[in-house]
């Protein structure tokens, strides 16, 4: 995959152009002409998108208040706006972001600014020990390998072996009360609908090919990480939402789940 930049304005970027969707800010021309394609082509991809990220508060409150977690590590962030982890987890709870683009990790932290207990570094989800092994991060932690692990939205971005890889080391790095919300990314997407063929055609061309996966092909990828008894949750019902929220042609090229599922993986 080509290392994409934010502040390159000549081609459209999959990062900008998730902001666009989402409504945000952080983007230009290239990105909305990209992006208002994309939601010609399918229009319910801007509720696909927003569906992601609202999740993400869910997230942060079951990993840090029910589950009691007071520390979040989460790969491959983007920009921490639009209802990001930090803006839910209770005071205290430490967040460490991450992103591979060294502009987004300095966009981010002017955003964040002093925001206590929230940290960014510069660091590849493809391979988590980046992060992990981090001098800054090392010291933070202190050893504490007690923690929620995030991988959110980046799933559809990552090959079979980076996810192969990611679930391996992880599995190894946490200790047996370590937790991993992973997010299905695609999972129900359809493969052959010409408008779903275009929309990935389109991300190849950003440089951010895109890798559709049924349910169970991802769950074989996660292994040895297992489901806690939630199970898998359909995107759609992380709101109380149903398939009242989409078209005939939505559930056709997303399926009947909102193109997506979340997990809460456990050992």
């Amino acid at each position: 995959m080509s290392k994409e930049s934010i502040v390159d304005a000549s081609v459209p970027s999959a990062g900008r152009v998730y902001d666009y969707l989402l409504g945000g800010h952080h983007n230009f021309e290239v990105d909305r002409r990209a992006g208002d394609f994309i939601a010609n082509l399918a229009p319910f991809v801007t509720k696909f998108v927003r569906l992601q990220r609202w999740c993400l508060r869910d997230v942060a409150y079951e990993l840090a208040t029910v589950r009691g977690f007071d520390v979040i590590i989460d790969f491959a962030s983007g920009l921490p706006t639009q209802d990001n982890l930090h803006t839910v987890a209770p005071q205290g709870t430490t967040i460490i972001y991450s992103d591979y683009d060294p502009v987004v990790v300095q966009y981010a932290r002017e955003i964040l600014g002093d925001t206590p207990n929230v940290y960014y570094f510069e660091a590849n989800a493809r391979r988590p020990e980046e992060l992990l092994n981090h001098p800054d991060v090392l010291e933070i932690l202190n050893g504490r390998r007690n923690v929620a692990i995030v991988c959110w939205g980046v799933g559809l971005f990552l090959t079979d072996d980076e996810i192969r890889h990611a679930a391996q080391y992880l599995y190894e790095w946490t200790d047996g009360q370590g937790c991993w919300a992973f997010n299905l990314q695609g999972a129900g997407l359809s493969r052959s609908h010409p408008a779903g063929a275009e929309i990935l055609d389109t991300y190849a061309k950003m440089g951010s090919p895109a890798y559709v996966r049924s349910q169970e092909e991802y769950l074989e990828l996660l292994k040895p990480w297992r489901l806690d008894d939630k199970g898998l949750i359909a995107l759609l019902d992380w709101h109380g939402l149903d398939a009242s929220e989409m078209s005939d042609i939505d559930v056709d090229q997303f399926g009947s789940a909102g193109a997506g599922y979340g997990a809460y993986l456990i050992k």
